[in-house]
């Protein structure tokens, strides 16, 4: 199916970008996108070119690789679009989620790759390792920053730590005067770098703590965590029901207001299910020393959602399948992975009229695929109604929608 113009279904979200880029700029990026959503695996060109308006690949290859359009900041405005349309009121808590992903590559020739552990795989790959930042605001998550990470052999006097662009991404975040943020992230990044930024900007943290960190308990022994955790929540902890992503599980929980070295004061939540063994206890800290330790699990299991994302982007919308050498052309491919996921909770929040849950328990859109698929189908009719509208004849009009719709479908 060719798209000759932008569908009407799809302007609202694409018009505003008009105002930052020039106009063919603006032709490229919405057959890209309109392309990138219609196509089951959007990896190559060519592909992409036979939706997207009759352009060439070699246009759209130039548009991607090298042509100047600012793609970080169109992700950054369309996410605080999304984010006033979900109309947030005072006090609410905006939920930031900081992580990274590996995407493993084959080609020898593209730039900053480097060797990186994969813990999916447990081995080492050739590839590309992609900080990501997200909002979570009443069960819908928004891609804000996506930056691809330099490695010191190709990075030269720029290069930075990964801890350190995660702790650029909390100070860039934009003014929110009526939202609490709180910034959600795994052990790796929980360092004085992106805890300082934390509390420069007025934010608190959730984070989980390694067994090999430092703590100085209540009774003011300093001990390693994986020494003390267990004895602590064998003694101290009581069996607590807690909601799940499935359903309801007991549990055992406990907390304590300790010292984490080179972090500071903070409360830990220890917890463990019921037939784990205690050396898996779980230990959770946070900077709101006042929250409980069944409170302090249940925000920091939002942080599930930014693997969500990930499974998202990489799964439906061919994150890692760039085949782009420069590093302009795979940083403008993550952004437009970005954009397009983007672009799908924006029609879902128009076609179903969602409303944000506003006590936050339940997610407000269906699952990707069928945003996906909704939207596909809002094409199609759309171009199906395009062609038959030019057919005078009521009965031949009826055979053509029949005709069409089949062929869309079997396409």
């Amino acid at each position: 199916m060719i798209i000759p113009r932008c569908p009407g279904c799809l302007q609202p979200f694409l018009a505003p970008l008009a105002r930052l880029l020039r106009r063919p700029q603006v032709s490229h990026l919405w057959a890209l996108l309109v392309a990138w959503v219609l196509n089951p695996r959007p990896a190559k060109l060519a592909h992409l070119a036979g939706r997207g308006g009759r352009r060439h690949r070699t246009s759209l290859g130039a548009f991607l690789g090298r042509s100047d359009w600012p793609a970080d900041l169109l992700l950054e405005r369309q996410a605080a679009r999304l984010l006033r349309r979900l109309r947030p009121r005072k006090g609410e808590v905006l939920h930031l989620l900081i992580d990274d992903t590996r995407i493993a590559k084959r080609g020898k020739k593209m730039d900053h790759l480097s060797k990186l552990w994969d813990h999916k795989q447990q081995r080492f790959v050739t590839g590309h390792l992609v900080v990501c930042a997200a909002w979570l605001f009443r069960g819908v998550v928004i891609p804000w920053r996506i930056e691809l990470w330099l490695p010191k052999a190709t990075a030269g006097p720029h290069y930075r730590k990964t801890t350190a662009v995660a702790a650029e991404m909390i100070r860039g975040m934009p003014d929110l005067p009526a939202l609490r943020v709180r910034v959600l992230f795994d052990a790796f990044y929980l360092c004085p770098a992106v805890t300082h930024a934390c509390r420069e900007r007025g934010f608190t943290f959730f984070s989980v703590a390694a067994s090999n960190r430092a703590v100085r308990t209540p009774r003011g022994e300093r001990r390693k965590l994986a020494d003390w955790r267990a004895g602590h929540l064998r003694h101290h902890g009581r069996r607590v029901r807690m909601r799940r992503a499935r359903g309801w599980a007991w549990m055992r929980v406990a907390d304590a207001a300790v010292h984490l070295s080179r972090i500071g004061e903070v409360r830990v939540a220890l917890s463990k299910r019921r037939r784990d063994p205690w050396e898996k206890t779980l230990a959770v800290v946070t900077d709101e020393v006042r929250l409980s330790g069944r409170e302090v699990l249940a925000v920091y299991e939002r942080r599930w959602w930014i693997e969500v994302l990930f499974k998202e982007l990489r799964g439906s919308l061919g994150l890692g399948q760039y085949q782009m050498v420069r590093e302009r052309g795979i940083v403008n491919h993550l952004h437009v992975c970005g954009l397009a996921h983007q672009m799908l909770t924006h029609h879902g929040l128009t076609a179903a009229g969602a409303q944000a849950d506003a006590n936050d328990r339940c997610r407000a859109l269906p699952p990707l695929s069928s945003r996906l698929e909704s939207l596909r189908a809002a094409i199609r009719r759309e171009r199906v109604a395009a062609v038959v509208g030019r057919t005078r004849h009521a009965r031949t009009r009826q055979r053509l929608i029949e005709l069409l719709s089949e062929l869309q479908e079997a396409a």
